[in-house]
Parts: C-alpha cells; structure tokens; sequence
C-alpha cells in the first residue's frame, strides 16, 4: 500500500475522509457496473452539495 496516500487521506477532515472511503469502497467492482457508477455520482454530489453549503453534515460524536 502506498504509504503517502494514506497519511494524505489521514490527514483529511473526518467528513472528508469518510466520502474519500465511500468513493474507493463504491469503485470495488462487487456490484453491477451500473449500480456502481450511480452510487460513485451520489458521493460526489453530496461531496458538491456539502462544499456548496446547500447540505450539512453532522458530527457523529455529537450525534
């Protein structure tokens, strides 16, 4: 494993890290090719949503 890219994604904000681990664990070809592009694109718009500040997310030690 290469060691830079995890101490990268390490470093990341928890909310971050936790769309970083969605987007690889959605890239593992378990499921049809069709349900894994469509979960890949619901990441990176909730990803967009949150940076654009029309989502927020909540801490889940708050929780």
């Amino acid at each position: 494993m290469e060691t830079i890219l995890l101490d990268k994604a390490l470093a990341l904000p928890p909310n971050e890290r936790v769309a970083f681990a969605e987007l690889i664990l959605a890239s593992i070809e378990h499921e049809e090719e069709e349900i894994r592009k469509l979960w890949i694109s619901e990441v990176k718009n909730r990803m967009k949503a949150v940076k654009e500040r029309k989502a927020k997310l909540l801490d889940f030690e708050e929780l």
